[in-house]
């Protein structure tokens, strides 16, 4: 079967439609392509299909960066996708997925160079092989490099890799970060003998096995800004940036009392606190060095026992968005709410419980902090 793509997908995959019309999606393919595919699954509403031969190629088809990718690597999903088309797709997922929130999105933000940018990152190890998982699988790709990690976190993989043929490496994840100042911080899952041998190698300060630490494991990620290898942070140094700025914009200079949920290690109170608002960070987890005024607990238990009068409330949720903290925020009725959200699907589900309590959306701001990925950013500001 022979069929069009004319668009990308929110999980990357390209959008045709076969011959009734259906609506088909096809993996590593590109908007414009013409492909040859082979349907390999099929509902009433849908189907997907593998690509067996690019008929014609779309103008937006790159020569895709990496050897990995081209074996299957699942770390990335458009490296075979030219910038420009990126960033379009995209943008064109936020405005689909916030339609009914807001009629008006702005132009995406690009802060992040093409390659080179991920300072934080995690890897699997299976029977002495670290890398990444293949595309929709478990099956292990042995990686030595990738260029999506900063140079000297790709140093460290490397270390690993070529530890790996000598000293056995525990099964189990692999993380690793590398703060502002070059400190990197590696943890292993599972217990590891040769753990403290890393320290002051590739400019590893400390590395975390199981529940032992050698050197030091928490490290500066940024000015301020403290956590080990497993606590959340930005990918990218560049795109939290300009991500904290879009958050600053938005809420505006204080003075006045913010109220933050999934505040993580202080990411944006930071920036707030500059502003001169006096924050109230929380999160479900208290990490390594907690900002002034921490709470502990879950956004939902958070705004159910919170008693002030915020002007604002700021939330950064993970990707399951925050659908039990909603009737929350709206008991305790902020006049302004800044949405951070990696996925504008759930976004777009909590917004219109807003939007129905009495709010407006009146920004939305797209970033894309992950290049050569579907995964987008945006910053929506919704006021009563």
């Amino acid at each position: 079967m022979i069929i069009d793509i004319g668009s990308l997908a929110a999980g990357g995959d390209g959008i045709g439609r076969d011959d009734t019309g259906r609506v088909t999606f096809v993996p590593l393919t590109a908007p414009g392509d013409r492909v040859q595919i082979r349907i390999v699954k099929q509902t009433k509403s849908f189907a997907r299909g593998e690509v067996e031969q690019i008929v014609t190629p779309s103008p937006d088809r790159v020569a895709p960066p990496c050897p990995a990718f081209v074996a299957g690597c699942g770390g990335c999903q458009w490296q075979h996708v030219a910038m420009p088309a990126q960033l379009a797709a995209k943008h064109a997922i936020v405005v689909n997925a916030l339609r009914k929130v807001i009629t008006t999105i702005d132009p995406i933000v690009a802060p992040a160079p093409p390659l080179g940018w991920r300072r934080r990152a995690r890897f699997h190890v299976d029977r002495n092989v670290i890398g990444l998982y293949r595309t929709a699988s478990h099956d292990l790709l042995s990686l030595a490099a990738c260029p999506q990690l900063e140079p000297e976190l790709e140093a460290v993989l490397a270390l690993l890799a070529t530890m790996a043929k000598h000293t056995p490496l525990p099964d189990g994840e692999v993380a690793m970060v590398r703060g502002h100042a070059g400190a990197i911080a590696v943890a292993f899952e599972r217990p590891w003998r040769a753990a403290a041998t890393l320290v002051g190698q590739r400019g590893i300060a400390g590395v975390i096995a199981d529940d032992q630490n050698y050197g030091t494991p928490v490290i500066e990620i940024e000015p301020g800004l403290y956590g080990s290898p497993w606590d959340f942070a930005q990918a990218s140094a560049a795109g939290n940036a300009a991500l904290i700025a879009i958050a600053r914009e938005l809420l505006g200079k204080g003075p006045g009392d913010v109220l933050e949920l999934y505040a993580g290690a202080g990411n944006f109170t930071r920036g707030f606190t500059e502003d001169d608002w006096r924050v109230t960070p929380s999160d479900a987890f208290e990490p390594a060095r907690p900002p002034p005024r921490f709470i502990t607990g879950p956004a939902e238990r958070v705004v159910a026992s919170y008693q002030g009068k915020p002007r604002a409330i700021v939330l950064d949720p993970p990707r399951a968005g925050a659908a039990e903290a909603i009737d929350g925020i709206v008991r305790i009725a902020p006049s302004t709410i800044i949405y951070i959200s990696c996925d504008p699907a759930t976004l777009a589900r909590d917004a219109e419980r807003l939007l129905a309590a009495g709010y407006r959306a009146d920004r939305a701001v797209p970033v894309d902090l992950m290049p050569q990925t579907s995964h987008v950013e945006v910053a929506l500001r919704l006021r009563r």
